[in-house]
């Protein structure tokens, strides 16, 4: 698995795990509540990981400005998920992450860069490996 990668493990793909996760994990937003984490932590000795998934409702803005929060939210968590997989991996943990846009919209947000979303993944990503 490449260190700044994103393999197919590492995707959470069904819907069944989506309500899971929604429904029975915990809730976490970065300071300025631009991002919304729903997360669910278990204890999976042969599991050991971080599954992930981004999540952008339609009424936030068109098909284009979706798919681009979408691209830079996997862009974000990819570049600084390294610390959180390697806690996972020592914890003995299964770790399954739904990223959401809360505050963002396309009519506040016209123009939207990884300058805008990097800051609060980085923050949630910190909240959670001190919660591992």
């Amino acid at each position: 698995m490449k260190k700044y990668g994103l393999s197919a493990l590492e995707k959470i793909k069904s819907r069944k795990d989506f309500e899971k996760i929604i429904i029975g994990g915990d809730t976490t937003y970065s300071s300025d509540n631009r991002i919304r984490a729903n997360y669910r932590l278990t204890i999976a000795p042969d599991k050991s990981r971080v599954m992930f998934a981004v999540a952008v409702g339609k009424k936030l803005g068109n098909a284009v400005w979706r798919n681009r929060v979408k691209r830079l939210v996997r862009e974000a968590y990819r570049w600084n998920k390294v610390g959180l997989v390697e806690k996972c991996k020592i914890k003995n943990a299964l770790l399954e992450i739904i990223f959401s846009p809360q505050a963002l919209n396309q009519i506040k947000n016209r123009y939207i860069g990884l300058s805008d979303i990097e800051p609060p993944i980085k923050e949630i990503i910190a909240k959670l490996e001190e919660k591992i």
